[in-house]
C-alpha cells in the first residue's frame, strides 16, 4: 500500500473521529441545557414555596402575657363592663411594671384583650379574689418577641415581663376561628374561607347545569358541519381565554348596576365567577361526549332507543368522569381568581363571618391581596398562611379530579 493511500485512510479516520466528537459535544450541550431548564422550572416553585413556609411560621404562634387580676368582693358585671375591664387591666399593668413608662394598655396588650377579660369575669366573679390570667399581647410586643422588630422602649417592657416569667408563645388559634381584623394578632382566615365556599356553591349551582346542557346540545343535537355550530365552538373557546378582569366588569355592570344586588356578597361573587367557569364546563362536556365510543351509540340506536335515551342512559354515564374532571379543574381555577371579585367590591374590610349569601364577604385570594399590601410584618405572615391554605385546597381539588377520572374511566371501560 502506497504512502498516499495510507495517508488518505488516516485522514478519513480522523474526520470520522472529529464528527463523532462534535456530535458528542452537541449531545452533552443539549443534555446540560435540558437539565438546567428542568432545574429552573422545578427549583423556582420550590424556592417560592420555601419562602412562603418561612414567612408563615411566625403567624402560627402568638404571644401571651400573664397578668394578676384582683377582683373585689362587691364587683358586679352591670353597667359599663368594657370600662371596668380596661380599668382592671390598667391597674394590673401598673402593678407588674411598678411605675414603668407606658401610657396605655394597648402598648402591651391587644385591643381585644378587654373582651378576653370579660369572658373570664363572667366565670370568676363570685366572691371576688386574685387570679392570674393569660391575655393576648399587642402586635408590637408580639413582633419583638418573635425577633421581627426592634424597639428599645417596647423591648425594655418585654424584658421586664420575661424576668417575671409572664411571657410565653402559644399556638395562634385565632388564625383558624376568626375573620379579618385591624390587629394582626386577632385576624384569621375563617371568614375568607367561608366566603370562598359560598361563592363556589353559587358558581357551581349556576354554571354546572347550564354548562352540561350546553355541551350536550353543542355535540349531540346540533349539526357539526353547519356554520352556526362552528361559530359557537370558536366563540366558546375564545371565552375560555378572555382575561378574568373582563368578567368582573360584566358582573359590576349587570349585577350591581342593573339588577341592584348587594355589593361584595357571595351571591354576586359566585354569579360573576360562573361566567368564567361556564366555557370550561361546556368544552369539558363536549370533549367528554366526543370520547364516547360510537359503537355503543350505534348499538343503542339499533335496538330502537330514542336519541334522548341514548344521551342520558348510555353516553352520559360514560362521559360523566371526564365532565367531573373538567368541572373540578375549573373550580380550582376560579377559586384562585381575585381580579373579577375586586371589581364587585369584595376587597372591602369584612370583620364578621358571613352567615348568608347576601352578607358582605371576601374570599381567600382577595384576603391575601389585602394582607400582603399591608406594611406590617405580621399581616405578611398571615398572607403566607392564607396562601398555604389556598394551595392545599387547590392541591386537594386536583387530586380529586385525577382520582375521579382514573377510577371511573377504568370502571366504565
Amino acid at each position: 500500500m502506497s504512502i498516499k493511500t495510507k495517508f488518505l485512510k488516516l485522514l478519513q479516520a480522523r474526520r470520522v473521529h472529529n464528527r463523532i466528537k462534535r456530535k458528542n459535544k452537541k449531545n452533552k450541550a443539549l443534555r446540560f441545557c435540558s437539565l438546567t431548564a428542568l432545574f429552573i422550572s422545578l427549583g423556582s416553585p420550590i424556592c417560592i414555596l420555601f419562602s412562603i413556609l418561612i414567612n408563615s411560621y411566625g403567624a402560627l404562634t402568638t404571644t401571651k402575657i400573664l397578668l394578676p387580676i384582683e377582683i373585689s368582693a362587691d364587683f358586679r358585671l352591670d353597667g359599663d363592663i368594657r370600662y371596668k375591664s380596661i380599668k382592671l387591666l390598667s391597674n394590673s399593668l401598673h402593678k407588674v411594671f411598678k411605675g414603668a413608662d407606658f401610657t396605655d394598655s394597648d402598648e402591651i396588650l391587644s385591643r381585644n384583650s378587654h373582651k378576653e377579660l370579660e369572658k373570664f369575669l363572667h366565670r370568676k366573679t363570685e366572691g371576688g379574689g386574685k387570679y392570674e390570667v393569660w391575655l393576648t399581647a399587642s402586635s408590637m410586643i408580639n413582633s419583638i418577641n418573635k425577633g421581627n422588630y426592634k424597639d428599645d422602649h417596647y423591648s425594655a417592657l418585654l424584658d421586664c415581663l420575661k424576668k417575671q416569667e409572664r411571657v410565653k408563645k402559644v399556638f395562634n388559634k385565632s388564625l383558624f376561628i376568626k375573620s379579618d381584623s385591624r390587629e394582626p394578632e386577632n385576624a384569621g382566615i375563617l371568614g375568607a374561607l367561608i366566603g370562598s365556599l359560598m361563592a363556589i356553591i353559587v358558581c357551581l349551582a349556576l354554571a354546572l347545569p347550564i354548562g352540561i346542557m350546553s355541551g350536550i346540545c353543542l355535540y349531540e343535537l346540533m349539526n357539526k358541519n353547519r356554520l352556526i355550530t362552528n361559530i359557537l365552538e370558536i366563540s366558546i373557546n375564545n371565552l375560555a381565554a378572555v382575561p378574568s378582569i373582563i368578567f368582573g366588569v360584566v358582573g359590576l355592570t349587570l349585577y350591581l348596576g342593573m339588577l341592584g344586588l348587594p355589593r361584595s356578597s357571595p351571591l354576586v361573587g359566585g354569579m360573576t365567577l360562573s361566567f368564567m367557569m361556564l366555557p370550561n364546563i361546556i368544552i369539558a362536556t363536549r370533549n367528554a361526549f366526543a370520547s364516547v365510543p360510537i359503537a355503543i351509540k350505534n348499538a343503542a340506536f339499533a335496538l330502537g332507543a330514542p336519541h334522548i335515551k341514548v344521551i342520558f342512559d348510555h353516553s352520559l354515564p360514560i362521559a360523566l368522569p371526564r365532565i367531573i374532571h373538567g368541572t373540578v379543574l375549573a373550580t380550582a381555577r376560579v377559586l384562585g381568581e381575585s381580579s373579577p371579585l375586586l371589581m364587585i367590591g369584595m376587597v372591602a374590610f369584612i370583620a364578621d363571618t358571613p352567615t348568608s349569601f347576601f352578607d358582605p364577604a371576601t374570599v381567600l385570594p382577595v384576603q391575601i391581596y389585602i394582607w400582603s399590601s399591608s406594611p406590617e410584618i405580621a399581616f405578611v405572615e398571615l398572607a403566607a398562611i392564607a396562601i398555604i391554605a389556598l394551595l392545599l385546597i387547590l392541591f386537594a381539588l386536583n387530586l380529586v379530579a385525577n382520582f375521579v377520572k382514573r377510577k371511573f374511566e377504568f370502571f366504565n371501560f
